[in-house]
């Protein structure tokens, strides 16, 4: 591998001619390559790999470091990103060969394996900046160097948007132009027990043009941005168990969901994409309540709306542009509220949505469009003109019976009948329900006032009359109350 001292087109001739494909790996002539700046198909992955493993492998690179690299093996390419990253200033090609490890671990790899990749870059960024104010070689090395500097920031930009409250790409970085030492990558490289997976950036709306000079239009701006998918927790199963004890009725939901999640850390993915589900039961199963409870284990926003009464759709796909009062989707404007790409956004009374196709349109036709997986990944907003990426939503609705939703919208969603609970889950329906008043009054469940003995009794033979958990939580409230009186009143 030639030395930077050495004429920069003399060293591409050198690295075009030392293996086949090596156009792909460092461009044509004086052109940065393609692929870096583009996603890879699997084929282009498979000849970017070929090629930079013989680069790396040939007589005129450290042996040492291209050792025990073979086709496929994502941890050897990380482990020779992260010792050569040090040494690729010395290299004229030095620093396409870290970016191109880390383009196919980033491609190919999962989660874990990619912010392994992109740590490599951090320290080369580091490298780039510190090296900076030293650079000589003429105007040919600078614009190399630019480029680099470019297609590395591009590279980590595309696969390691920066996660909601941490610290800005551009702040760790200043951070490490003043480190002392360049970053230790083999240490750096993380485990699945200690780090949690990353997540890749999704732009969930195009650019627009303000329908008009409101001020709201510019809090739709971050959703035109990489967004950090919400990351469901490490725990999430055991959580979402928990919630089966206290909701009984919900257990077949609850496994769907339970097996979604499994199947998609098995695949490395964070946050999983669900099928929109909907829950048919009489009023006052739970089924809000469920809704809710399962964004707080899943730690997702939740936005709700009630389309009973709807007599159009606009509730759902707002008003086009030109209206005084132009409104973009609903979805979209949970998502801009919540400031997430992944929400859970939960619609009550589903089958009382109403609407003509003839003149303002059915909302279920709407909502069919919103969660078709086709149809959703390009959501055209008639208000912003622009298309949206809804395939991350998750979808619950609610229904007293299926009877008045349209046969297309219940194929494309998984239908589960809730029964009201039996009257043996009391216990763990109270301990949900408190937990719920607690979690809405900002404090622990043990913080709330004791229930006697007689007060519990009193609800659990009301509770097996109705077995209503909305009936329920307003009289658990209301004794919840009593009993915050009597205390009071004791300590004074």
């Amino acid at each position: 591998m030639p030395d930077t001292q050495l004429d920069c087109q003399a060293s591409l001739d050198l690295a075009t001619t030392a293996a086949p494909g090596a156009s792909l790996l460092f461009g044509e002539g004086r052109t940065m390559p393609l692929w870096l700046w583009l996603a890879l198909e699997a084929e282009e992955v498979t000849e970017l790999e070929a090629a930079l493993i013989e680069h790396i492998q040939s007589p005129l690179f450290p042996s040492r470091l291209g050792d025990g690299i073979a086709p496929g093996d994502d941890a050897a390419l990380l482990r020779f990103a992260s010792r050569f990253a040090p040494l690729a200033g010395r290299y004229a090609e030095g620093w396409p060969l870290v970016l191109a490890a880390a383009r196919v671990v980033a491609e190919r790899g999962g989660p874990l394996c990619r912010q392994a990749a992109l740590t490599a870059i951090e320290a080369l960024q580091h490298k780039l900046h510190a090296g900076a104010r030293g650079l000589s070689g003429g105007p040919e090395a600078l614009r190399r160097f630019v480029l680099g500097a470019r297609l590395a920031a591009d590279l980590w930009l595309r696969f390691m948007p920066v996660p909601e409250g941490a610290l800005s790409t551009l702040t760790r970085l200043g951070e490490l132009r003043e480190a002392p030492e360049p970053i230790a990558l083999a240490a750096a490289v993380p485990s699945p027990a200690a780090t949690p997976l990353a997540s890749p950036g999704l732009r969930v709306l195009g650019r627009f043009d303000p329908p008009n000079d409101r001020a709201e239009w510019a809090s739709y701006e971050p959703l035109t941005q990489p967004m950090p998918l919400h990351q469901v927790p490490r725990d999430a199963s055991g959580r979402l168990a928990t919630l089966a004890l206290a909701a009984p009725a919900f257990a077949a939901p609850l496994a769907e969901i339970r097996r979604t999640l499994a199947l998609a850390a098995h695949a490395g993915r964070p946050s999983p994409r669900l099928r929109p589900l909907l829950l048919v039961g009489p009023p006052g199963v739970g089924k809000t309540w469920f809704a809710r409870r399962v964004a707080q284990a899943l730690d997702l926003p939740f936005g709700s709306l009630n389309l009973g009464g709807a007599t159009d759709n606009r509730c759902l796909q707002g008003t086009a542009r030109g209206w005084s009062a132009a409104t973009p989707a609903w979805p979209i404007a949970e998502m801009a509220r919540l400031g997430s790409p992944n929400p859970v956004l939960f619609l009550d009374e589903v089958e009382k949505a109403g609407g003509q196709r003839e003149t303002n349109g059915r909302a279920h036709d709407t909502l069919l469009a919103m969660v078709e997986p086709e149809s959703a990944g390009g959501w055209f907003d008639e208000c912003l003109r622009t298309t949206a990426d809804l395939r991350n939503v998750l979808w619950i609705m609610a229904a007293n019976e299926t009877r008045g939703i349209a046969a297309p919208l219940l194929s494309r969603v998984s239908v589960h009948q809730v029964a009201p609970p039996p009257a043996s889950a009391f216990d763990g329906t109270v301990a949900g329900l408190l937990a719920g008043v607690a979690a809405d009054m900002g404090c622990a469940a043990t913080e709330l006032p004791a229930l006697e003995p007689e007060t519990r009794e009193a609800l659990r033979r009301s509770f097996t009359r109705h077995r209503n958990m909305r009936r329920l939580r307003a009289q658990l409230e209301e004794c919840l109350g009593v009993a915050a009186e009597a205390a009071l009143a004791n300590a004074s």
